[in-house]
């Protein structure tokens, strides 16, 4: 990677994962788009989830770890990944999934064809329009409550610019609403790419 500033910031949060993360982490490294850091924050893990991510991070200089000094859940966590993000987008992926190898050159390229966008979620197909597609917040909330679904979403069907997740202040914390309170901020200001 060049000097330049990541334009994608993957941001993975860990706990107790040491089952889980070197795929995860491999699966992010074998991405076909290559503008990205990896931060991976450790929420006090008991096993050995942090030397398994640090050995990532000796041999890639866009994978940063980070270990947090008291454990703060889930959604905090998140919110704190977010604050060591250097890229325009950040896309979360928990230490228990993967991603497919062209997963971040597709969200990418679906956010830079709309640039007023301020995040893109997953979506379920649709025989009508060819994606990706930009809907305004009355198109999103209306195709969400008409069958799309689009606030049920996981973080990890996600791609949100740094900026837009900063102004709505990122989660709230709130356990069990925290991914579907966030796509309704967002979705009040800002338009929505399905992809």
């Amino acid at each position: 990677m060049s000097n330049e500033a990541p334009l994608v910031s993957v941001l993975m949060t860990a706990y107790n994962r040491e089952n889980y993360i070197a795929e995860a982490i491999e699966s992010v490294l074998a991405s076909t788009y290559k503008n990205f850091e990896l931060i991976i924050v450790d929420d006090c893990s008991k096993d050995k989830t942090v030397d398994i991510a640090r050995n990532y991070e000796l041999k890639d200089t866009r994978v940063r770890v980070y270990v947090n000094e008291k454990n703060l859940g889930d959604y905090p966590n998140r919110n704190k990944a977010a604050s060591y993000a250097k890229g325009k987008y950040i896309k979360y992926l928990d230490a228990d999934d993967m991603i497919y190898y062209y997963g971040l050159e597709v969200m990418v390229k679906a956010m830079e064809l709309f640039p007023e966008s301020g995040f893109g979620l997953g979506s379920k197909p649709s025989d009508e329009k060819i994606y990706p597609v930009l809907l305004n917040p009355v198109q999103a909330y209306q195709e969400h409550f008409s069958g799309f679904g689009h606030f049920d979403r996981a973080p990890g069907s996600s791609i949100i610019k740094l900026d837009v997740f900063t102004k709505v202040k990122g989660f709230s914390g709130e356990r069990m609403i925290g991914d579907n309170e966030l796509w309704f901020k967002m979705a009040r200001y800002f338009p929505m790419v399905k992809f």
